[in-house]
Order: structure tokens, then C-alpha cells, then sequence
């Protein structure tokens, strides 16, 4: 089906998810993961793993870099992968700092080559099905976007639960408001580090009075993946932990001018049910192979950075 080459660097949990897909789309050449012995162990067919990153980076036979190291090495190898003329698929996030990511951007341009940022969730049909419902004025006007992402373990120990959950959330905000917010508030508790945050809440203050609130959280006795937007007319739910018939709803319940409620039957809302993952890189793909244009591009990663660049800020002014 396509004719580019891929090479992936990193083989983790979520790494592991990355390779299945590569595999079922016939496109993966190379794999490199700096725990040898674990790589070998999951990969049958031997031939397809590297010994060393640069056999990765520098082959003539590879078009397409995926990137699912942890987050510190993402910049090294996303400059060095474009510098060797290739497109790059990284996993969020993109990287730990603002200037890194406009570092990245200018490169990229340089080079003329494709980042393709792993915020997933624009790709889930439940989230598409959200915004486009937005945009039809199903909810009225938008007022307030609340995003919690909360679950237990998975602790990171060189990146907080802003970088590892609230980049997510931030993205799917942004592709809604298509704006970058004018004032942030930041809460955060720190259970585990004095550095790294384990529990976020950011309230992000938008024009036209709109609020976006978001908890992040990986220390909840609870999961939940759960995305909303409230408006003048009724609100929609996008809960990721539900089944695809309920994963999406329509609230058309509201609150009139004089604060009295209006209440009226929840509805579900049709998704089609389909891998985001699986979406997610055959967008890459295509886009690689038609030279388009993603949502997820180096300026939505760009965009993200700068309130995650935002956040950070706020955090060691109220934190130090």
C-alpha cells in the first residue's frame, strides 16, 4: 500500500503498539531500542533490528523516522532524523522545551521535511465527532471546556504529568479554540518529587470568555479519560473509558439567562469504531506520500509547547 521506509527508534509499552501498526502497513524496516536484549526477546523476525540509533538516522533506506524514545532524547534524534533528510513521526511530546521546539521548527523548514507530533486523540473519531458538532453550533455558544485525565502508575521520573498527560488535552483544546489562551492559573501537588508534578490543574482563559479546565493525575485511585464542552444550548461528552456506543453524548440540558435549569434527555452520538492508533500513523503515511499537511504538524506542536512553555512558567513562579 505505501512506498516509504520506516525506521523506529524506541520499543516501550507504547512503542510496542507503534510497531504492530508499522507491521500491519507493510512499512517497517528497522527497529532500534537501547535494551537490546528486550527488543530481540519481542521481535521475531531478527533481520528488522538495528544495533545502534545511527543505522537508523543515517540509512539511505530509510525515508521515515518514528520516534518513540522517552521524551529527553526526542530533540538529538528528531534534528538529527531531518538533517539526514527524513520525515519524523514523535511521540508526545514533541519535546521538553519551548526553545527546543522552535529549535525543531526551524529545521524542519530548512530541511523541507515533515514532524508529525503523536497527540493521538485528534485522531480518535470520538474527539472528530466532538469537534465537528462544535463547529455546527450543535452546543450554541462554546463556554467552557473541561478535560480530566487521571489514572494510577506509569510515573515518570525525567517528565512531569504536564508533559506526559496535559499535552494531550491541551492539544484537543487548542484545535477547538484555534487560539492560544491570554491567562493561565496553575494548582499542582508534589507526592513523589519536589520537581515533578504529579497532579495538575490549569484553568486556561481564552478570548470571547471562553475557560478551558483541565486535571491531570497519576496518582487518582480512579481512571478517567473524559473531555467536555458546555454551552449555551446543552454540552457534548467524549469519555474515552466508555464503549464506542456511549463514548460520546449529547447533553441538550442548559442554563437560561435567569439561572434556571432546562432539562432535556441525554443522547448518544454515533461513532464509527476504529483504532486511533491505527488512524494516527496511516495519516502519517499519507501524508508523507502525498506531501499534505497534518492537523498534528510542527506548528500545532509548536502551539502546545507554548502553554505547556506557559504552565511551566507558572509552576516555578508559584512553586519555585
Amino acid at each position: 500500500m505505501y512506498k516509504c521506509k520506516v525506521g523506529m527508534i524506541g520499543l516501550g509499552n507504547w512503542g510496542r503498539n507503534i510497531y504492530r501498526n508499522l507491521m500491519s502497513f507493510n512499512v517497517l524496516e528497522k527497529v532500534y531500542d537501547k535494551d537490546l536484549n528486550s527488543l530481540s526477546n519481542f521481535i521475531d523476525n531478527k533481520n528488522k533490528i538495528s544495533g545502534h540509533v545511527n543505522d537508523i538516522i543515517s540509512s539511505k533506506n530509510i525515508d521515515c523516522v518514528v520516534i518513540a524514545s522517552p521524551a529527553p532524547t526526542h530533540k538529538e534524534y528528531i534534528i538529527r532524523s531531518l538533517l539526514n533528510k527524513k520525515n519524523v513521526f514523535v511521540e508526545k511530546p514533541l519535546c521538553l522545551s519551548l526553545n527546543d521546539a522552535l529549535e525543531i521548527k526551524k529545521v524542519s523548514l530548512d530541511v523541507n521535511k515533515l514532524v508529525f507530533t503523536g497527540h493521538l486523540l485528534n485522531y480518535h473519531n470520538g474527539f472528530s465527532e466532538l469537534k465537528k458538532n462544535v463547529e455546527a453550533g450543535l452546543i450554541g455558544k462554546l463556554k467552557i471546556i473541561k478535560a480530566n485525565r487521571m489514572n494510577f502508575g506509569a510515573i515518570r521520573k525525567k517528565e512531569s504529568v504536564l508533559y506526559d498527560l496535559t499535552s494531550h488535552d491541551i492539544s484537543m483544546i487548542l484545535s477547538i479554540t484555534k487560539k492560544i489562551p491570554n491567562k493561565i492559573e496553575v494548582n499542582a501537588i508534589f507526592e513523589n518529587s519536589k520537581k515533578i508534578a504529579d497532579y495538575i490543574n490549569v484553568i486556561l482563559y481564552f478570548d470571547k470568555n471562553i475557560i478551558a479546565i483541565l486535571s491531570s493525575d497519576w496518582i487518582s485511585p480512579y481512571k478517567e479519560h473524559r473531555f467536555s464542552v458546555y454551552g449555551s444550548k446543552g454540552s457534548l461528552v467524549f469519555d474515552d473509558t466508555r464503549n464506542w456506543q456511549n463514548k460520546l453524548t449529547f447533553n441538550p440540558s442548559y442554563l437560561s439567562k435567569n439561572c434556571i435549569v432546562n432539562y432535556n434527555p441525554i443522547k448518544n452520538i454515533s461513532i464509527k469504531e476504529e483504532e486511533p492508533l491505527k488512524k494516527e500513523i496511516k495519516t502519517f503515511l499519507n501524508c508523507v506520500e502525498n506531501s499534505k499537511k497534518p492537523k498534528t504538524d510542527i506548528d500545532e506542536a509548536v502551539n502546545v509547547q507554548i502553554v505547556l512553555d506557559m504552565i511551566e512558567k507558572e509552576l516555578i513562579r508559584k512553586y519555585g
